[in-house]
Formats: C-alpha cells, sequence, structure tokens
C-alpha cells in the first residue's frame, strides 16, 4: 500500500534526522513506527469502577500523614530567602 503525507517543514526535519540517526531512509523509519504502532494493544477505556478503585487507593494512601500546620503552605513558607 502506498499513502502519501503532508508534513509540516518542521515535523519532516524531526523525522529525518531520527531516521538519519537510525541509519535508515525516512520511509523505511515511518513504516516501522507504523508497524510498532499497528502491533501494540490498543488500551481500553478506563471504567468508572476501576477509577473510583484508584482514588479510594489513593486515598487511603495519605489517611496517616501527619497534619501540617496552617501557615505550611503559603507563600511566605516556600519564599523564605526571598524576603
Amino acid at each position: 500500500m502506498t499513502v502519501r503525507l503532508e508534513l509540516k517543514p518542521d515535523i519532516e526535519e524531526n523525522l529525518t534526522a531520527r531516521a538519519r540517526a537510525r541509519g535508515i531512509p525516512l520511509d523505511a523509519y515511518l513504516q516501522s513506527l507504523i508497524e510498532d504502532l499497528a502491533r501494540t494493544e490498543a488500551a481500553r477505556p478506563a471504567r468508572l469502577q476501576d477509577l473510583r478503585a484508584t482514588l479510594d487507593a489513593l486515598a487511603d494512601m495519605g489517611r496517616n500523614l501527619p497534619m501540617l500546620p496552617p501557615g505550611a503552605l503559603s507563600r511566605e513558607s516556600f519564599y523564605r530567602d526571598r524576603g
């Protein structure tokens, strides 16, 4: 199959440099990228149940953290040396 691509000059330059670094022509480099992409399994969409479980796990990790004093996250506490 033959495909024609119109690339922006900066994109073409970047891809050409990458191909050159591998010691192969641009068309061979692009073909390898496309073939690798076609072989990878598409990520399945996250389910709401999985998202909730992940967020619950993150919340559980922070349950035993010490409480910070009220001024701990003030601008002044971050920039003390800039008086």
